[in-house]
């Protein structure tokens, strides 16, 4: 099936623009164009390389707005991005020249108590999520980075620090309301609109826009987390310890993360090991992490019982806006030396070499799997049901002229990372870029999407025939 090239603003009747922006209170929806107050500041994206300069920017402020606009697309054939968070570094959140949806004012949150459920309407932070959740002792799977738009991340897949105990994101979710390409609005749940339901737990932005997601919550105390600092020639002694951790104290309530950074002031190459226990106590935080703390060597440490929704603020300072970024992952089954210091080795003489790269961070992020793996891989879109750890490749550079050879080097990362995984080269939508151009009929596509993807091609079919949503991992029907 062949699909037309979709258009840009300036390529459709400037009565039809007019006629469109004529259908909003303009008192309360603010329609933006080039020239207009406001507009620049509505192209701020997490990454510089993520901003596009727009034909229209329709700031919504209701359900209706969001109708309007997808409903104006499809009739113009016009390009198409929503924007929340705004975080995807390859700029699927953006449109050069034709429309963006922004969601960012549609962010109200509130909490069902008594049902332990969470009403989040799709343009809202995980920040605000957990703020507002935290008021009733509740909390929800979420990101590691407050200001993470929940839209992508939850249609995405989504690991936090809770996905030990509770699984994905996507596991969370119960409920959404979704504003197809035709423009109708739907429920959607396990007994309502199944299909659908099924598929943006997983698929991505492939089926429409979510107006609100409902969230499982679940009870929550306060956490510790501790952070642990290393010269990177401990980096064998931290693999064996965490190794060793890994193995004698598994379990779904606490978590170890490595980082390889250049931390501010000294810039300089560390590893930091980020613990994280799900109570209270600082005691049995120490005695989770008993088996770390016994091969010492550490040369600072940092330890904090603090509320839930502060444990995802430490990563502010690294994940600030601003500069070029991009993102990439691994999946792997095992943690070996071999690997993490070829990764390890890579990074510094990168680093080095290209100092604009040197806020750039990798992280092996050692969250229990065994609840999220449990769950058949039919189940969701998300079809990635079996035992592995994420690797993080963010990268973050100053100069468009250095593209090139950082997102080489990032992708030599990857291919070397994968040596440690399990031979399937998977993929997690929401740590990888893709624009349009890649191989979506082909082999990337199924390794995203796994044994899913044929459903899926089944379902783009029936709600999106058109492909109006063409933005991230694309399904052509």
């Amino acid at each position: 099936m062949t699909h037309q090239p979709q258009k840009l603003l300036k390529d459709i009747d400037p009565a039809k623009v007019q006629k469109f922006k004529g259908l909003f209170n303009a008192e309360v929806t603010e329609l933006l164009m080039e020239g207009d107050e406001g507009y620049e500041k509505s192209l701020t994206r997490w990454s510089d390389n993520a901003i596009k300069r727009a034909g229209i920017v329709v700031q919504a402020t209701c359900l209706d707005d969001i109708v309007k606009t997808v409903k104006f697309v499809g009739q113009n054939n016009l390009d198409f991005a929503v924007c929340g968070g705004g975080h995807s570094t390859s700029g699927n959140s953006s449109s050069e020249g034709g429309v963006v949806l922004n969601m960012r004012k549609l962010n109200k949150v509130r909490v069902d108590v008594e049902k332990k459920l969470i009403y989040a309407q799709g343009g809202a932070l995980f920040g605000e999520v957990d703020r507002e959740a935290w008021k009733y002792g509740l909390a929800t799977v979420g990101g590691t980075v407050e200001h993470t738009g929940i839209g992508g991340l939850s249609i995405g897949g989504g690991f936090g620090y809770l996905t030990g105990r509770h699984g994905l994101t996507v596991d969370n979710v119960v409920g959404a309301t979704l504003v197809t390409a035709d423009g109708q609005v739907k429920e959607l749940s396990e007994t309502v609109n199944e299909d659908l339901f099924w598929a943006i737990r997983g698929g991505g932005p492939n089926f429409g826009v979510v107006y609100e997601f409902i969230y499982k919550a679940h009870e929550q105390r306060e956490v510790c987390f501790g952070v642990l600092i290393y010269p990177g020639e401990k980096l064998k002694l931290i693999v064996d310890a965490v190794n060793e951790s890994l193995k004698e104290n598994a379990g779904p309530d606490h978590s170890i993360s490595i980082i390889f950074n250049r931390p501010p002031p000294e810039f300089q190459p560390v590893i930091m090991l980020l613990l994280f226990s799900n109570d209270p106590s600082e005691q049995v935080f120490r005695e989770r992490f008993s088996t770390i703390y016994k091969y010492g060597e550490y040369v600072k440490e940092i330890v904090e019982c603090i509320p839930y929704p502060k444990l995802n603020t430490p990563a502010n300072a690294a994940t600030e806006f601003g500069d070029r970024k991009a993102l990439r992952d691994a999946h792997i089954s095992t943690l070996t030396y071999s690997t993490a210091y070829k990764v390890y080795d890579s990074y510094v003489k990168f680093t080095n070499e290209n100092p604009s790269t040197g806020k750039s961070v990798i992280m092996f992020e050692l969250y229990s799997y065994e609840k999220f793996a449990s769950i058949p891989s039919k189940a969701t879109a998300f079809a990635h049901r079996k035992p592995f750890y994420n690797v993080v490749i963010l990268q973050r550079w100053i100069n468009e002229e250095d593209d090139p050879i950082v997102y080489n080097w990032a992708k030599n990362l990857q291919e070397i990372i994968n040596l440690d995984g399990d031979g399937d080269e998977s993929i997690y939508i929401n740590f990888e870029n893709f624009t349009e151009g890649i191989d979506y009929k082909g082999e990337k596509l199924k390794r995203v999407y796994g044994e899913n993807l044929v459903r899926l091609k089944e379902l783009k079919r029936k709600y999106d025939p058109n492909v109006l949503f063409r933005k991230g991992t694309i399904i052509w029907p």
